[in-house]
């Protein structure tokens, strides 16, 4: 189970609730419309997740643009593309890995992409939930596993190149062809991708030994020749000798006390002290003097030893193996000064007795220093090595396994400390796959590092470590939004209910205007309606006190209007007498009760009476006349 692990909760609170400026957020509404557009959008971005994909865009918010036309997809689905692309973007800078791997790691932010949309925007139950959650725990477990061998991956030796390639397009072709993300998927693809590492580590693992072990013998022996240069120049530096020593010294000696300081040196000797020959191989060193005690001195004691020398030599060259013999006839070379092995005892012989009858005159001359074969040269050093103690490993403040990038004819290789060889002061670099890519003293290495042609790799930064990162420094920004928008709600709210009360009052004011305006509208009214039925009720009153007798009016019963006249009118008790047309009383009205009926329109006023009066006096007059 993954050791990191990122606050689920934050991660949610980013997912819902983050709103990035230059993002479009189309409105969700809780309607079955907007969840089947939802379901719509994550299941076109599932079909562009994957890796042989030829619509792919740099980023996931590129590609969101693209698909859904500028539109905005929905907010988890914004929200997420922002994430992963800066914990993508954030992760290869900071690893800066080979381009071809940065560029094909750069496509799996779309694999996450579809996982995380698997995972938080699917709508499934909680149980499953936590399986996809420790599913995508164990995947970036992988995803790290993968990184981290990939950070030391060189693009050379091409012939290796796809290796680690072809691993990758295996695994990429599995999470194309999946149609979900579980436990089984992540089981899958981790067993391939470890089964392969298993197998390429074990593989490293033997290069490198056969390596170590290699080098380790080549260095031995170079590191011996180039010591037997130094001693020999040192040891015969400004001597006289003859040209034939020179020459035998030159072409074979030399090789002859390499071999021997080889066989002899002890592993713990430091440079310092390799030269002291007598330390370690003291025949070899007695040997050595000797030759300039004869050859050289002329001394007493050269006479002495000159009768022994030349076999006390033949006899150390003959013990000694020495690859390639430079006296063989395969090896002869038009520059040697000798024709055979032979040829060479003898010329040695010839000169030694030259020297001891005294006729060397001509044949002697001053010692001149064998030069050092250049790459020695280049790789240990010159005298100065000698002269005062220079590095010490632990002051390089290295480890074995440490990586570096050596940059070099405008590439640049990652190269490890495979092996130190503390005695000659070298540095052992080799590739991912073990091989041999460097060697350095350690002071070439120190000026390598100062000069910036060698840099120490970072280590690598793990996925889950900027991932989690991200989610918290996003999760404050999106906690914040979060805040802000509540404490908006709470505003717009507290706004819109102080609106709603202000509302409240005005048409509770206005409700009170209206009925007071109602209520003078119904007390003009009502004075109205009391002035006009005053004026109504006043007219009536006049028209029924203007009743005279013989005045008519009539009922209407039943569609037939019946007509009555008033025969009686006592104008003390306000009493009305209506009589038919045959003089029957039929009707009797009070005054107020007659006024009432004539209002109601219940008796039709015909006549008030005043032609019956005026016929009347018109009668009775005539009857005056009469008399």
């Amino acid at each position: 189970m993954s050791k990191h692990k990122w606050d689920a909760s934050l991660l949610r609170l980013v997912i819902q609730h983050l709103r990035v400026p230059e993002l479009f957020y189309p409105v969700e509404l809780g309607s079955v419309d907007a969840l089947v557009e939802r379901e719509n959008q994550a299941k076109t971005i599932l079909d562009s997740c994957k890796f042989e994909c030829v619509k792919h865009e740099e980023t996931l918010l590129k590609q969101l643009h693209n698909l859904f036309e500028g539109k905005g997809a929905f907010t988890q689905a914004n929200n997420l593309a922002f994430l992963l692309d800066r914990v993508f973007d954030v992760w290869l800078r900071k690893n800066d890995l080979p381009e071809q791997l940065e560029q094909r790691f750069g496509k799996w932010r779309f694999v996450f992409y579809k996982i995380f949309i698997f995972t938080y925007c699917a709508n499934i139950d909680r149980g499953e939930f936590k399986n996809k959650e420790k599913a995508l725990a164990q995947f970036i477990d992988f995803l790290e596993s993968i990184s981290s061998y990939s950070m030391c991956w060189n693009p050379l030796p091409k012939r290796s190149q796809s290796l680690l390639l072809d691993q990758l397009i295996s695994v990429e072709s599995k999470l194309d062809e999946a149609q979900d993300f579980d436990e089984l998927l992540v089981e899958e693809c981790s067993q391939s991708w470890f089964s392969y590492l298993e197998n390429q580590n074990g593989k490293v693992e033997k290069i490198t030994k056969r390596l170590i072990a290699s080098e380790s013998k080549k260095n031995k022996t170079q590191y011996s020749v180039w010591l037997a240069y130094h001693y020999l120049n040192v040891l015969f530096k400004k001597r006289t000798l003859p040209q034939v020593l020179q020459d035998f010294i030159q072409e074979h000696w030399v090789l002859v006390v390499a071999k021997n300081i080889e066989n002899s040196l002890p592993e713990d000797i430091a440079t310092k002290d390799a030269i002291i020959i007598s330390n370690f191989n003291e025949s070899l060193d007695i040997l050595c003097k000797n030759i300039v005690r004869v050859f050289c001195h002329k001394g007493e004691s050269g006479f002495q030893l000159a009768d022994q020398i030349i076999d006390d030599l033949q006899k150390m060259s003959k013990e000694t193996v020495i690859p390639g013999n430079v006296f063989s006839s395969e090896s002869y070379s038009s520059q040697s000064a000798f024709f055979s092995e032979e040829a060479a005892w003898e010329a040695l012989s010839e000169a030694l007795v030259s020297l001891l009858q005294g006729q060397d005159a001509e044949a002697v001359q001053t010692y001149k220093l064998i030069p050092i074969p250049d790459h020695l040269q280049h790789t240990y050093g010159g005298i100065e090595q000698f002269k005062e103690p220079g590095f010490v490993f632990d002051d390089l403040n290295l480890g074995l396994h440490d990586w570096f990038v050596l940059k070099g004819d405008g590439e640049l290789t990652n190269i490890k400390l495979s092996a130190h060889f503390k005695q000659s002061q070298q540095l052992l670099f080799s590739n991912y796959l073990g091989m041999k890519c460097a060697q350095f003293s350690y002071s070439e290495f120190q000026e390598k590092l100062n000069s910036g042609e060698l840099t120490r790799k970072e280590k690598v930064t793990a996925f889950s470590s900027v991932f989690q990162q991200a989610v918290k420094g996003l999760s404050k920004i999106a906690d914040n939004q979060k805040k802000t928008r509540l404490i908006a709600a709470e505003k717009a709210k507290a706004e819109a209910e102080r609106l709603l009360e202000d509302r409240r009052k005005a048409d509770e004011l206005s409700n009170q205007r209206a009925e007071e305006i109602a209520q003078r509208t119904q007390q003009l009214m009502a004075k109205r309606a009391d002035k006009q039925r005053l004026e109504k009720e006043n007219v009536t009153l006049e028209l029924v006190r203007a009743f005279k007798l013989g005045a008519w009016i009539a009922i209407h019963t039943g569609g037939e209007a019946q007509r009555f006249k008033l025969v009686v009118k006592l104008a003390a008790t306000g009493k009305y007498v209506f009589v038919d047309r045959l003089g029957v009383k039929k009707l009797e009205f009070l005054e107020a009760d007659l006024m009432k009926a004539v209002q109601a329109e219940e008796v039709e006023v015909l006549s008030d009476g005043a032609e019956f009066e005026d016929s009347l006096q018109r009668v009775v007059s005539r009857l005056r006349m009469s008399k």
